[in-house]
């Protein structure tokens, strides 16, 4: 599976955290193009966000707040990969998710929000469903 989970650089005081989610020299030099940075909020536990795939999008996502559980699986091969992430760790994590990875994020928690940067602006026509987590659950 092409993943990669990195220790991001965090910055703590008595103000809060400051975390450097990502660099240009983090990104291969092909992908060092501006795409898009967005983040997703959870509004309540069970709170489900994803269920599909990119073709073409390199994508790097963390946390900033709750608790959340990642499931992501290669379309192709099926080889499949689930833990949690929480935004009260000491320690900073960013998830590299690479085309044709489905991937889902579970809330754990009352409120969460995920930060992501992508190396291509939004395109309808590059999202795919994939069911990895029934909303049923």
């Amino acid at each position: 599976m092409n993943l990669h989970i990195k220790d991001a650089f965090k910055y703590q005081d008595d103000r809060g955290d400051l975390v450097v989610f990502l660099q240009s020299k983090d990104l291969p030099k092909s992908k060092r193009s501006f795409g898009q940075i967005y983040f997703v909020t959870f509004k309540g536990k069970n709170v489900i966000r994803g269920n599909h795939y990119h073709k073409s999008w390199h994508e790097w996502f963390g946390i900033v707040d709750g608790v959340l559980e990642v499931t992501l699986e290669e379309v192709k091969t099926k080889k499949r990969k689930q833990f949690m992430i929480s935004g009260r760790s000491s320690e900073y994590q960013r998830i590299y998710v690479a085309p044709n990875t489905a991937h889902t994020f579970r809330s754990l928690s009352g409120y969460a929000s995920l930060l992501n940067y992508s190396d291509k602006a939004w395109d309808p026509e590059d999202v795919f469903h994939y069911d990895l987590i029934s909303k049923k659950q």
